[in-house]
């Protein structure tokens, strides 16, 4: 690993920075220091402790989203965001890290979540009616950030089980109530770990595992897997489990509708999952008609500033790089926005648009007629 972060961190610093108008941190701050080139040079000198480690530097290296589009554009195919994760990783173990990071930490110790309280009080209310919590195959693990801000939508997915006719989701309160994606993304190696074993032994029992966070199947189809745990074939994006049950299933739909829908694409769904296709075959199996094309879209799409865990540590510039795809959406009279991201959805309805912006699955159901 180390030889490998030091090519990385070299190829980075001595290229004349060709990937620096795909970075969302670099155009919203205006900051050159924040370009993939500016963080990789400060990664560099601390690793080889050409500089004392300061808090100062240490906020560089979490100027950014982990959103992987500078990859897109690197001769080199370099992953910064792992780079600088153990770099990160350093700034956290000598307390040097932004305080906001150890205020995600904090929260977590408190109530295994980045949110740090019950996210299942609210979800209680909205509990699906006649859901198992025992003896399924499959087991349906949201994401934390749908339990925070869209408590109801677990409804939603076990209407639309239903509608296509799906048995054995099994939906049950875990003891941790997330993947461990933000203590990965902020350098926390350790809490990691400990969140990724005890997330491992208490899923590795069902034949699949669903979730609808992009970052969460990110952590469980390949992170958990990095550490020895594999639980990566069991585990499936939500949009991968339908798949097959809308594209080969006898079905009702509202048939034919054309509107002015685009689609934003989740960088860890497109980029990491490599998931933009999907979505597209859907909505058109759905409506008879692909959604508008945003001018970044697919394995090309933009940051919506939310992505490891960002928009906690820096709100307003991840508001700053948001607001770049919601101004494109109202330039063009876009009359809604879809997206299967709920920490997206959320950050994009907080800008208060003129367009509706609307979850990928509440489509769906909405799209879906009950027998």
């Amino acid at each position: 690993m180390r030889s490998n972060l030091k090519k990385m961190m070299d190829y980075c610093t001595f290229c004349p920075k060709m990937c620096r108008f795909s970075c969302p941190t670099a155009e919203a701050t205006q900051v050159e220091t924040f370009t993939p080139w500016g963080k990789m040079e400060i990664g560099r000198w601390l690793v080889d402790k050409t500089l004392p480690l300061s808090q100062d530097l240490a906020a560089a290296l979490y100027q950014c989203t982990n959103c992987l589009h500078c990859q897109r554009y690197c001769e080199h195919d370099n992953d910064v965001p792992s780079a600088l994760a153990e770099v990160r990783r350093i700034a956290v173990e000598n307390y040097a890290a932004p305080p906001a990071v150890y205020e995600v930490e904090s929260r977590f110790a408190q109530a295994n979540n980045p949110y740090g309280r019950d996210l299942y009080a609210e979800t209680r209310k909205h509990w699906p009616e006649s859901v198992p919590q025992s003896g399924g195959q499959v087991l349906f693990f949201p994401s934390c950030h749908t339990l925070r801000h869209f408590p109801e939508r677990l409804g939603t997915y076990f209407e639309i089980f239903r509608k296509l006719d799906i048995h054995g989701v099994q939906l049950s309160e875990p003891d941790l109530q997330c993947c461990g994606a933000p203590l990965d993304a902020l350098g926390f190696a350790g809490e990691f770990q400990e969140v990724a074993e005890v997330q491992y032994h208490a899923l590795g029992g069902f034949q699949w595992v669903v979730t609808d966070g992009p970052e969460c199947g990110h952590i469980l189809k390949k992170r958990y897997p990095e550490l020895s745990l594999p639980l990566g074939k069991q585990a499936l994006h939500l949009m991968e489990f339908l798949a097959p049950y809308f594209l080969n299933s006898n079905y009702r739909s509202r048939g034919k509708a054309k509107a002015r829908i685009a689609y934003h694409d989740p960088p860890y769904l497109s980029r990491y999952l490599g998931l933009s296709e999907l979505p597209r075959r859907l909505l058109g199996e759905l409506t008879g008609f692909a959604p508008l094309e945003l001018s970044w879209s697919g394995e090309d799409t933009l940051s919506a500033g939310t992505e490891g865990a960002y928009a906690w540590i820096f709100p307003e510039a991840a508001e700053k790089i948001a607001r770049r795809t919601v101004e494109e959406v109202e330039s063009r009279g876009i009359g809604k926005l879809l997206t299967a991201d709920a920490l997206e959805e959320a950050m994009f309805k907080s800008l208060k648009p003129s367009f509706e912006v609307q979850d990928f699955f509440e489509f769906l159901n909405e799209q879906l007629l009950s027998e």
